[in-house]
Parts: C-alpha cells; structure tokens; sequence
C-alpha cells in the first residue's frame, strides 16, 4: 500500500498535486498568521541570508564528499560535484526525493565508478543520512526536552525522540539488508540485468559493514544544519542560543519525516514550526518565517542544480571499475548503442 502511494505521489499527476497541496498549505498558514506579520519577520533577513545560503551549500558539500568517501575509487571532481547539484534539484523538486535523487547521482556516475559500485553507494549513502539524522536526534530531543519549563509543547520532544528511533531502526534494517549475501543476485534477476547483479555482489564483498567515513561527512551536515538555524534564529529575531538551534533542527526533522510525500517537505515544516513557535520563544509569524526562509535558500541551490544540468559531462577516461555502464542503461530502460 505505501509503495503504491509512493509510486502514486512521483507520477507527474502525483507530483503535480502533492505540489499543489504544499502550496496551498503554506498559503493557508500564512493567511491565518498575517502576510504583514511575516513579511516583518523576514525584513530584517537580507544581511544575514547569504550565510544561510553559504551553509546550505556546505550542507550539500558534506553530501558530496560522503558519496566520494564511498566509491572508494577517483572520480572526476566536476561530475561528481554536477551529479550532487542534480541530485539536490531532484530532491526538492519530487516527492520522496532522497531516494530519487541518490538512483539519479548513481545514473550520473556510473560511468565513472562502475554501475555496481553506483548502486551500492545509493543504498549506502540512505544509510549514512538515515544515522546522521537519528545521532542530531538524540540532541535536539534533549533540548526540547529541557525547553518544556519554558513553555514548549511535550509533544515536541517526544516526536524528536520518535523520529530518533524511526530514523535509526531504519537506517540499521538497510544496512543490514545492503550486506547480505546474495544481494547482487537478487537484483540482477529484478532488473533482468545478471552483469549488473554480478557487479552489485563483487562490490559489497569487499565493502566493510559500516561507511563510517561517509557518516561522519554526514553528521558534519546536520551540525552545520545547527549552525544554520542559529542563523535563521538570529534572522528573524529570535535569540540563537545553541539549545534553540537545536530545538529547531528538531522541528525541521519531524516536519520533514512527516511530509516526506510532499516536494520539499512544502507545507509541513511550516505547520510544525506554527504548532512548536512557543518552543523556540518566538510568535508565530517569525518561527514560520524561519522554515520559509530555509525553503528560500533550498530554492536557489534547486535553481543551480537545475541549471547545471546544461553543463556538459566529460566522457570518462580510461577503464571504468567493475565493469561498463550498459547494465545501468539497461536497468534504465535506455536504448544502449
């Protein structure tokens, strides 16, 4: 049931209301609050904004260098960093986008890393953001936690720590599934592609279990993400105490788990920020101004994905690992020559 409504939502009339159904709750949100109260609240962002937007990127930077950590193998800096600014459009602009956006890095590169080196980096990069999220968890839950005597909602630590718990069992139930044997079969009777199931199973026979290098790329992401909020809380106002940015990595985390459907998460970080504004001793107006605000600087680095996507791909040099890119292509669906 759930896989058909992920199919479903990433069909273009799926993205097309999911979309719709963002927008239309940002706009209801921001018509009950006041276009004038948040306009307000957003005023006094342009000076501190482009560092927003710097972190963001360094955010983005942070993924990258973890996917590298994982190819275990050279790969040309300029694909690699084009691969991760598609891969980003894509995840802001689809439902379920990180799942899409890691097949799309994988199509990308495969012709430099080998497609069973691609695929198995896809998986393992969910894995890493999957256990970066739940470690932020842990402290985030804590802060709202303490902020409850000032008058934050229990609610709120309690789905922090829920998504501690939903982010980590998830994250160790794929890892455990990557490393079993078998599974490189098991794919390349899936995708009618034996090459390509052959290759999936020679990469994870020599992958240890845990990326750790590509978790610790990871988790500097979410720290960096803690910073970013300090900054969005100093942007609106607020007071950008660490326990405050913490809190607010944790609402953006539950508003994301819970509108994963939707592009962006559109709507749904808006709607936590407005149910958890006392949390972070903010009205309303400025704590919805915050996750605008981070959907803002998301925009522009989806506009410079979507935009480098006409800049044109070096073709590869030399042998690619674990064999061509035609068991991709035909995993695709694309014609190969």
């Amino acid at each position: 049931m759930l896989s058909r409504l992920i199919s479903a939502a990433r069909s273009p009339l799926g993205r097309l209301v999911t979309g719709a159904l963002g927008l239309t709750a940002v706009a209801l949100i921001v018509r009950g609050i006041g276009f004038q109260a948040i306009a307000q609240s957003i005023a006094g962002a342009a000076r501190l904004f482009p560092l927003v937007l710097a972190l963001e990127g360094a955010r983005l930077a942070c993924t990258i260098l973890a996917l590298r950590a994982l190819y275990a193998c050279p790969v040309p800096g300029g694909p690699l960093v084009r691969a991760g600014l598609i891969g980003y459009a894509v995840m802001g602009l689809v439902p379920a986008g990180r799942a899409v956006a890691e097949v799309a890095r994988a199509a990308l590169l495969a012709r430099y890393v080998g497609a069973g080196r691609a695929a198995v980096a896809a998986v393992r990069i969910q894995v890493a953001s999957l256990l970066a999220n739940a470690f932020i968890s842990i402290p985030a839950a804590a802060a709202a936690w303490l902020s409850i005597v000032a008058g934050a909602p229990t609610w709120l630590a309690l789905a922090i720590a829920g998504n501690f718990v939903l982010t980590l069992a998830v994250g160790l139930v794929v890892l455990s599934v990557s490393a079993r044997a078998g599974l490189g079969s098991w794919a390349g009777r899936v995708f009618r592609a034996k090459a390509f199931g052959d290759q999936v199973e020679s990469v994870l026979e020599r992958e240890p279990l845990w990326p750790f290098a590509a978790i610790a790329w990871e988790i500097l992401g979410r720290l960096l993400q803690v910073v970013q909020y300090a900054v969005l809380l100093a942007c609106v106002g607020g007071v950008p105490t660490l326990r405050l940015s913490l809190v607010s990595v944790g609402i953006h985390l539950v508003g994301a788990a819970v509108g994963d459907l939707l592009p962006a998460q559109l709507g749904s970080t808006e709607g936590n920020f407005t149910l958890a504004a006392s949390a972070l001793a903010l009205p309303v107006a400025s704590a919805v101004a915050i996750a605008l605000l981070a959907h803002l600087a998301q925009l522009v680095w989806v506009i410079a994905g979507s935009l480098v996507s006409l800049w044109p791909v070096p073709a590869p040099t030399g042998a690619v690992p674990d064999g061509n890119v035609r068991s991709v292509k035909a995993v695709e669906g694309d014609p190969v020559p």
